[in-house]
């Protein structure tokens, strides 16, 4: 169930964050920003540990974080690229 919570929070994230930043669902590179929300939600839930919400033992809230952190942090490097 962990890796459920996990996957569902980084593709949610990962579509909020570039529906903010591009104004679209998914750019031409949707598919390396998809792979970094989900590396930072399972960063995000690592590394800030176990606290507030919890869910089938996945932090939310640090996974949220993690992964629009990560998912910015994408975007803008992308951007510089082109």
């Amino acid at each position: 169930m962990f890796w459920f919570v996990w996957a569902v929070v980084g593709v949610v994230v990962w579509w909020a964050m570039n529906m903010i930043l591009t104004g679209k669902a998914a750019g031409t590179n949707w598919w390396a920003s998809l792979i970094a929300a989900l590396l930072g939600s399972w960063l995000g839930d690592l590394v800030l540990g176990d606290w507030l919400w919890m869910w089938a033992g996945f932090n939310v809230i640090a996974g949220v974080i993690g992964a629009a952190m990560l998912t910015w942090l994408w975007t803008l490097l992308s951007r510089q690229s082109k």
